[in-house]
């Protein structure tokens, strides 16, 4: 059995060609308001920076702004355009509206859609509301063919956006205008108001101007000034002190064309300077002057060469008796932040620097440096302190320390025995040499030095004699030279000459050799040997008769001196 109830058609529904229509409107309008927004931020902008640059140019030329009333214009010009393009264009750009707002523009823009055209949007957003499909649907189409036959261009208002662009073409046009007046002036103004250092552009130009910044106290202070364009006979150098004085000179030609030049001498305060040359004048020239560097205390201390063996010593700068190869460590503490410093060695002229060593920073701050110098064996005469501060101000007329180098003397020597200053030797004798060595830091080495029938300028032998590794600083010793051993041999009749030679461990000027005279042994056959030890003997024993003789007489002269009898009173 077939089912011939009727079936009931849906209700009609929106269709998604009208929505999309609709949607569209508002897109349009929507992308409208903001490029008209856009649009008028961006004209306020650059109405905002051609004011600024013309105003500060034309200030600039007028009054030769300083550099900091020209970054207070940058600032203000740049800053302010910023701003009125965000506020104007930019931040509303940024701000999206919603449906309901645009369609609200609409509705007031165009008032015979009597409120059509808003009621189409909110129906088309909610379909599933009590509102009858069918009567949606009409609306919507209604409201869709009344806005085919609308001009949607009085949506946006346009007016505001038309005023700022022609009051931007016109700030523009003055600009050029003046762009124009200034010609050739025109470029180094506008460098000058984007914070740039050329001068201010005149018919007399000021190419170059060399002057230090900063001066020490009772320095000379000099400007050079290089003048272009049309040049004058002379300028003006206007000077005003910390202490609010101003003084105005006369800046005169110097040897080369267009140059000028003027100096201040023993400058004691701060000051500013500007240059007045023809129609041009200078920026302001600030110059900071300041004391020297100078040194606020020193330590010293000696540090012995290594082969003395001795401690390092602190040492008072005025008391400066250095052993030669010595080092001075310095620590120094200064007045101000220095940039550098070194230590000098002067030579014995005192102009004259044998050496300059650098110091180095220690700690933070940069007021601690520190330094060590070698003090050389000779051709030194003092030390001084040179000291560059941060600005680049050098200390002058520091003080000088004497320094007297004193010189490691060398040993010194002497043969105990033989006692005479020629002995005779047979051939296989052993000679018996007995020495004392002294030196102010050790003795390292004494060496034997002979030669056989010697004669001036001839090779000898050194025979190396045991010191021990100690390096005392005073030793005696002994040696038995066999003569037997000596090689080739000697024959009797030969003359042996040898001296010994004591060295000290300087290795910094030295060694030092502490010598003797040549003694001689020769050599002599047995018989003439026993005769020289009876001559000797004999001499001895009259050496002992004398000294009995002469305390025999002493004792007589002094018993006649005690039993002598007194003269009689007067």
């Amino acid at each position: 059995m077939t089912d011939s109830t009727p079936q009931i058609a849906p209700e009609p529904q929106v269709t998604a060609e009208l929505a999309r229509e609709i949607a569209a409107r508002l897109g349009q309008q929507r992308q409208r308001l903001r490029r008209v927004r856009l649009g008028t931020g961006v004209a306020v902008g650059v109405t905002a920076l051609a004011v600024w640059l013309a105003a500060e140019t034309v200030t600039d030329f007028l009054t030769n702004l300083p550099w900091l009333a020209r970054l207070a214009f940058f600032v203000v010009g740049i800053g302010g355009a910023g701003a009125a393009t965000w506020g104007f264009g930019i931040r509303p750009w940024r701000r999206r509206l919603d449906d309901e707002t645009v369609a609200l523009m609409i509705e007031r823009a165009l008032p015979a859609f009597r409120s059509r055209f808003i009621a189409a949007v909110q129906l088309t957003k909610e379909p599933g509301g009590s509102t009858s499909p069918a009567l949606v649907k009409a609306l919507v189409a209604e409201t869709t063919a009344m806005a085919a036959t609308m001009d949607f261009s009085v949506v946006v208002d346009t007016r505001q956006v038309r005023r700022w662009w022609k009051i931007a073409l016109a700030a523009l046009l003055v600009l050029a205008a003046l762009a124009l007046v200034g010609g050739i002036r025109t470029k180094p103004l506008v460098r000058r108001a984007l914070l740039g250092t050329d001068p201010v552009p005149r018919k007399t130009l000021l190419l170059a101007i060399a002057a230090p910044r900063v001066v020490a106290i009772g320095d000379d202070w000099r400007v050079t000034v290089t003048a272009g364009g049309i040049v004058p006979p002379q300028g003006e150098l206007i000077v005003k002190t910390a202490s609010g004085r101003r003084q105005v000179f006369e800046l005169a030609p110097e040897g080369a064309p267009r140059v000028f030049g003027r100096g201040l001498h023993a400058v004691q305060e701060s000051f500013s300077a500007v240059v007045a040359l023809g129609d041009a004048e200078s920026d302001r020239i600030a110059v900071r002057v300041k004391p020297r560097p100078a040194v606020a205390g020193i330590e010293c201390r000696q540090l012995f060469p290594a082969y003395t063996r001795l401690p390092a010593q602190p040492r008072a700068l005025g008391d400066l008796k250095i052993l030669a190869g010595s080092k001075l460590a310095l620590k120094v503490k200064t007045n101000a932040e220095m940039k550098s410093g070194e230590i000098r060695l002067l030579g014995i002229e005192r102009d004259k620097m044998v050496r300059a060593v650098p110091l180095v920073f220690e700690g933070k701050g940069g007021m601690q440096l520190a330094g060590e110098t070698v003090v050389p064996g000779e051709g030194v005469s003092g030390l001084t302190l040179h000291l560059v501060d941060e600005d680049g101000v050098e200390s002058r007329s520091a003080a000088v320390y004497p320094i007297e180098i004193l010189q490691d003397q060398p040993p010194t020597l002497k043969i105990l025995w033989p006692d005479r200053r020629e002995e005779l030797l047979t051939r296989e004798a052993t000679l018996l040499l007995a020495f004392e060595a002294k030196d102010d830091f050790g003795v390292a080495k004494v060496r034997l030095h002979y030669a056989v029938d010697w004669v001036e300028g001839a090779p000898h032998k050194t025979i190396d004699l045991e010191v021990g590794t100690a390096q005392p600083r005073e030793l005696a010793r002994r040696f038995h030279w066999r003569i037997g051993q000596i090689t080739p041999h000697v024959e009797e009749g030969s003359v042996i000459d040898y001296w010994l030679e004591a060295l000290d461990a300087n290795d910094v000027s030295g060694p030092g050799v502490g010598k003797v005279d040549h003694y001689q042994a020769r050599i002599v056959s047995e018989a003439e040997k026993r005769a020289d030890l009876a001559n000797r003997l004999s001499d001895t024993m009259e050496g002992l008769n004398g000294v009995r003789q002469g305390q025999e007489e002493v004792n007589r002269r002094l018993g006649e001196i005690i039993f002598e009898k007194p003269p009689a009173a007067q």
